[in-house]
């Protein structure tokens, strides 16, 4: 990097060696603050689920692919069944994740510091932070992400044979852990195409052995979903807006879940990073800043057709953040030149890391402390996470005053919530049976009764009107402090019928 460019740069009083060691420093510290509050943060309800998936391992399941289980079981081999068991191995994908992305930007970018302030800036972001730190399928994705993110940096600056078998393999492992990885593949694939660096590779036998690779490694979910009537892949698929109707009114939200999951001051220097001009410099090679580009338009474009039509969620991008990471070191360490950015920049650029971990901060310790109930049951952390032992413990109680031999659901985190906090109750969810594939249980609907039923308030139970007669116990509520989640109807099941039918049998 030369003189001028270091001089005009918004950091350019920071040295390499400073930057180095000040990012090994916050990685650190944010791996201790991240065990922390995976040890003492009670699981969320997805977490609960993907919990009971690491007790009756698979090579697929109906929501996604199966590495989140393999994750989350490691964790309890070595910790037990508990949060910090659960989300040990989500947390230690930090620092290979941080590695990659690291390794990434020295690849991609000229400014010696870049490696470390992008790995600095991914665990700065929410997402990068909570991705992982939570056990779901996002902590695997972004690891193997990261992974594919330096493999194709690798690969732009100089193609090795073993460099496409890496990037076979963290394509396959991408693709176990959550299909949106087939995205960031179809991006390196149209960048293969286009860039001539490695559209040349394709004359040899590497880049075709990669893709068979991953392939291969994809392979057991792909015969898993054949022999399960294509379930995931027809989950997944259903999320296709293509028949929804235009509503343009998710677009802003979708840009406005990613501004905040950034933090809005590492999107802006990613967007800064990203456009022409000032920053086309910081790049290593024209294709190298082309490259950032591809693995981001295939998956950006789906996003942003999806969501003129429906939601995004904001953690489905999470597995770009690796190059939003990258992009927002170019625009931190690009000169900024004259004119109102001129001024303006530097004292952005400084904040950026401080407004970050101060929001990270915030997070946790209200996570972990609850110090406000101000947004009522609006607040995630405590819609999630909170009043679930007691809830249970109300719900059991009144399993045990009708003499109820089950307790039958129709939502998967309630049943997972369930399943945790009333461990020898017997809890089954009626519909949705393809979920618990994996699990040796009895049909729900063979049950003997009576039964009490934990009816969701947006969900019908008209497939076991016929089989129990039933009765009305009213609601029950979960609740923490002075918040009041959304109720919940309970009913007492008996049977009409006796025997109950066969699972398969049609009701009469």
């Amino acid at each position: 990097m030369n003189a001028p460019r270091a001089a005009s740069s918004p950091l350019a009083s920071l040295s390499q060696e400073i930057a180095v060691r000040g990012a090994l420093a916050l990685i650190g510290l944010m791996l201790a603050w991240r065990l922390l509050l995976a040890a003492f943060v009670p699981l969320v309800p997805d977490e609960a689920y993907y919990a009971l998936w690491a007790q009756g391992l698979s090579a697929g399941y109906v929501d996604h692919p199966p590495m989140i289980a393999l994750f989350i079981r490691a964790g309890q081999e070595m910790l037990g069944d508990t949060p910090l068991g659960i989300r040990l191995f989500s947390v230690l994908a930090a620092l290979p994740a941080s590695w990659f992305v690291w390794r990434a930007a020295e690849e991609l970018l000229e400014d010696k510091r870049a490696g470390a302030l992008a790995a600095v800036l991914f665990n700065a972001t929410i997402f990068g932070f909570l991705g992982l730190t939570l056990a779901t399928p996002d902590a695997p994705l972004a690891l193997f992400c990261a992974a594919m993110v330096w493999g194709a940096a690798r690969l732009v600056r100089a193609p090795r044979p073993w460099l496409w078998l890496a990037m076979g393999l963290a394509t396959g492992l991408a693709a176990q852990s959550k299909y949106s990885g087939i995205m960031l593949a179809g991006g390196f694939a149209l960048a293969v195409l286009v860039l001539a660096p490695l559209r040349r590779q394709l004359l040899t036998p590497w880049p075709w052995l990669a893709g068979a690779l991953a392939l291969l490694v994809f392979l057991p979910n792909i015969a898993w979903n054949a022999t399960h009537d294509w379930a995931t892949l027809t989950k997944q698929g259903g999320r296709v807006t293509a028949h929804a109707s235009f509503r343009p009114g998710f677009l802003p939200e979708f840009v406005g879940s990613q501004i905040a999951l950034a933090t809005p001051l590492i999107f802006l220097f990613a967007v800064l990073g990203l456009l022409p001009g000032r920053t086309a410099a910081m790049f290593r090679s024209g294709a190298g800043r082309a490259l950032v580009f591809f693995l981001l338009f295939v998956p950006l474009a789906y996003f942003v057709v999806h969501a003129l039509r429906a939601r995004v969620e904001g953690n489905w991008v999470g597995f770009l953040y690796p190059l939003v990471a990258i992009a927002a070191a170019a625009g931190m360490l690009a000169p900024v030149g004259s004119g109102w950015l001129g001024r303006n920049l530097p004292g952005l650029a400084r904040a950026t890391l401080p407004l970050a971990f101060g929001l990270i901060l915030a997070l946790g310790l209200h996570a972990l402390f609850v110090p406000t109930t101000l947004a009522g049951n609006k607040d995630a952390i405590v819609r999630m996470t909170r009043g679930w032992p007691q809830f249970a413990a109300e719900i059991d109680a009144r399993r045990r005053e009708i003499g109820a031999t089950a307790i039958l659901t129709n939502d998967y985190q309630m049943t997972a919530m369930l399943k945790r906090e009333l461990p020898g109750v017997t809890v089954r969810q009626f519909d949705e049976r393809q979920r618990y594939a994996f699990m040796d249980e009895s049909e729900p609907l063979a049950l003997p009764g009576p039964l009490l039923l934990v009816l969701s308030t947006y969900r019908s139970f008209n497939e076991i009107a016929s089989v129990y007669g039933r009765a009305d116990l009213g609601e029950v509520s979960r609740r923490f402090r002075d918040v009041t989640m959304p109720p919940v109807r309970l009913f007492r099941l008996d049977p009409v019928v006796s025997p109950p039918p066969r699972p398969g049998s049609s009701a009469p």
